[in-house]
């Protein structure tokens, strides 16, 4: 694996074991919730899940939306353990793979939704553009992608905040603004930033 093909989990390889416990300290599992309450709950529509991690977000979006058929995926095979562990223990049906966002695996056209949580900012800078020219590629006419990551601040604390994580994670690009810009460029329209929390995590939603 080459290592600028992306950023590991918290940045650093070691710290993989702890992703979830620094993700429960921060309480966002209701930004994972918040992602799944804009699925169809009684549908078989195929998601696509870039950068799944230790797959919160599918778990919380399959189980809200059972008929739901999820794909994640994540270039980190620490992780994707971790990720198919607990997936094995929810006794739930999701599938993942090992790929990255700037090279999908699959067809255009193939799913319905595009979701991401906190993964664009682990995607390296050089390789944002096309990977968001993938996420459009496999996206369905008509489909939706979600994704909720750092955005730009909104206040002074966000923008202290903002700048301090940057010293440990790669957020610079999200805090100029990255995220709504290329999903315009690539051609996603009604891109609007749904939600805003603590001036400094937003919620984006565009169509297809």
């Amino acid at each position: 694996m080459n290592r600028k093909d992306h950023i590991k989990p918290l940045t650093v390889g070691f710290l993989t074991p702890f992703y979830d416990s620094v993700f429960k300290i921060f309480a966002f599992e209701k930004f994972y919730k918040k992602i799944a309450s804009q699925i169809p709950p009684d549908k078989a529509i195929h998601i696509l899940d870039i950068g799944t991690g230790t797959a919160n977000l599918a778990i919380a979006i399959k189980k809200r939306s059972p008929k739901a058929k999820i794909l994640g995926i994540d270039p980190d095979e620490k992780i994707l353990k971790i990720a198919k562990e607990k997936i094995k223990k929810e006794k739930l049906d999701i599938k993942l793979i090992k790929a990255f966002a700037q090279k999908l695996p699959f067809k255009k056209q193939s799913f319905d939704y595009v979701v991401s949580s906190f993964a664009v900012h682990h995607i390296p800078p050089n390789l944002k553009d096309q990977a968001f020219l993938e996420m459009y590629r496999v996206l369905r006419s008509g489909g939706t992608i979600l994704i909720i990551d750092i955005g730009e601040p909104k206040n002074l604390l966000a923008k202290i905040t903002g700048t301090v994580f940057s010293l440990i994670e790669s957020v610079g690009p999200n805090l100029r603004g990255f995220i709504p810009k290329a999903l315009k460029e690539v051609g996603f329209y009604n891109v609007k930033e749904v939600e805003s929390k603590f001036g400094l995590i937003s919620f984006y939603r565009a169509r297809k």
